[in-house]
C-alpha cells in the first residue's frame, strides 16, 4: 500500500509528533456542514496565469492514491489548471515506467510535473532534465531523495504512530499491545510502529511487546498474524497494525475467537467505516489522499504566480519544503462527524476513465 523503502529518518521528526497527535484527536467538521475542503490550509484561489500539469502515479489501487488522483484533477477542474496526463507506474519499484512518463511530460513541455514516487531514491538526474526544461517538479503523497524537486506534500507516518498510541492510552492506560509491525524495509512502517512506541512510552502503564518486521500487507495475513497473538497470549488488550488491510484482517481475527481486544490501525477504506461504529476497530487514522491532490494544485498555482506558499516547512528530514497534511484518528466518537468523502474517500466508481 505505500512504498517498502527508505522515506525520513525519524530523528528530528518525533518531536512534532506529539502536537500533531493531540490535533489528529480534535473536534471534526460535520458531515452536511458546509466542510473546508483544505482543512484550513490554505484559502483557495483560481489560477490567473494558465499552466499545465503533468501526474505520475506509483498505482491507483487504493483509495489514498486514487483519492490524490481525484483531488488533482476535480480541484484542477475548480481553479482553472489543465491537467494534461494522468499516468500509473503499475506497482512500487517501477521506476522504467516513472522515468519514461517523466520524459513524456518533459517533451510536452509542461509546467508542473506531479511524482507519487515507486522508489526513494534514483529520480534525481531525471528530475534535474525536467528542471533544467523549465518543468517542476512536485512530490505527492510520500517523498522522494532529491534536492531538485521543488515542493511536496504529503503526510507524517510518526505522527500516525504517535496519534493511535495516544488514543490507546487515553482508551487504556494500561493496556498491553500486541503488534502487527508491517513488512520489512517499509521505512513508512517503521516510522509509524517506532513512533508508536515512543508515545506508548509516555502512558504509564502501556506495554507493548516485541515484534518483528515481516510479512504481506493483506487481510488474510493481518488475520493469521492476530489469530497466533492472541492464541500465544491471553491477557492482550489492543493489537497494533500499520495499515488498515491487517487492521481489518486482525478485527476479524478477533472476532472469530471472541475476544474483547481492540484493534487500531491506519488507513480509511469504506469497509472500515461501519467496524468503526461497532468498535471492532478502536481507532484509524485518516490518510487524506484528495486534501493531499487538491493542495498539490493549489500550491503549483501559488508556485506558478509566485505567491506565498502557507504552510510549507523545509528542515532536514527532506531535502525539498514540504507541506504535512493532518492525519484525524477517527473513533467510534467521531466517525459519524467525519467527512471521509471530503477528505479520503473518491467517489464510489470514479476512475481516471470516467473522469476524462
Amino acid at each position: 500500500m505505500r512504498q517498502p523503502v527508505q522515506q525520513k529518518s525519524l530523528k528530528g521528526l518525533f518531536g512534532s509528533v506529539l502536537a500533531a497527535a493531540v490535533l489528529a484527536v480534535g473536534a471534526q467538521p460535520a458531515v452536511g456542514a458546509d466542510v473546508d475542503r483544505f482543512n484550513g490550509m490554505l484559502e483557495p484561489i483560481k489560477a490567473e496565469k494558465p499552466f499545465t500539469m503533468g501526474v505520475t502515479l506509483v498505482h491507483l489501487q487504493d483509495d489514498f492514491w486514487k483519492g490524490i488522483a481525484y483531488g488533482i484533477l476535480d480541484e484542477a477542474k475548480l481553479s482553472g489548471v489543465e491537467v494534461t496526463q494522468v499516468a500509473v507506474a503499475g506497482a512500487y519499484g517501477n521506476v522504467r515506467e516513472q522515468f519514461a512518463q517523466l520524459d513524456a511530460m518533459r517533451t510536452r513541455g509542461v509546467d508542473f510535473a506531479v511524482v507519487g514516487p515507486a522508489s526513494f531514491d534514483g529520480y534525481d538526474s531525471v528530475f534535474r532534465q525536467l528542471r533544467e526544461a523549465g518543468t517542476n517538479v512536485l512530490a505527492a503523497g510520500i517523498p522522494v531523495n532529491s534536492a531538485n524537486v521543488t515542493f511536496g506534500v504529503g503526510q507524517d507516518e510518526a505522527a500516525i504512530g504517535a496519534g493511535l498510541a495516544k488514543v490507546v492510552c487515553e482508551m487504556n492506560p494500561d493496556a498491553t499491545v500486541a503488534p502487527i509491525a508491517g513488512p520489512a524495509g517499509a521505512e513508512w512502517a517503521r516510522l509509524r510502529y517506532e513512533a508508536f512506541k515512543a508515545q506508548a512510552e509516555t502512558c504509564n502503564g502501556m506495554t507493548v511487546q516485541p515484534a518483528t518486521y515481516g510479512g504481506a500487507l493483506d487481510l488474510a495475513y493481518g488475520m493469521s498474524q492476530a489469530s497466533d497473538l492472541l492464541l500465544r497470549s491471553d491477557d492482550v488488550d489492543v493489537i497494533y497494525t500499520p495499515v488498515i488491510p491487517l487492521g481489518m484482517g486482525a478485527a476479524q481475527a478477533v472476532r472469530q475467537q471472541g475476544k474483547d481486544t481492540k484493534v487500531v490501525s491506519s488507513a480509511i477504506v469504506r469497509e472500515a467505516i461501519p467496524m468503526i461504529k461497532d468498535g471492532r476497530l478502536a481507532a484509524v487514522a485518516s490518510e487524506p489522499g484528495i486534501l493531499i491532490g487538491r493542495l498539490i494544485v493549489q500550491y503549483a498555482i501559488r508556485e506558478h504566480e509566485g505567491k506565498e506558499l502557507p504552510h510549507m516547512v523545509k528542515d532536514d528530514s527532506l531535502p525539498y519544503p514540504n507541506a504535512i497534511v493532518p492525519s484525524p484518528v477517527i473513533t467510534p466518537e467521531n466517525v459519524d462527524t467525519y467527512p471521509f468523502e471530503v477528505y479520503d474517500l473518491p467517489p464510489q466508481g470514479w476512475s481516471i476513465t470516467s473522469a476524462q
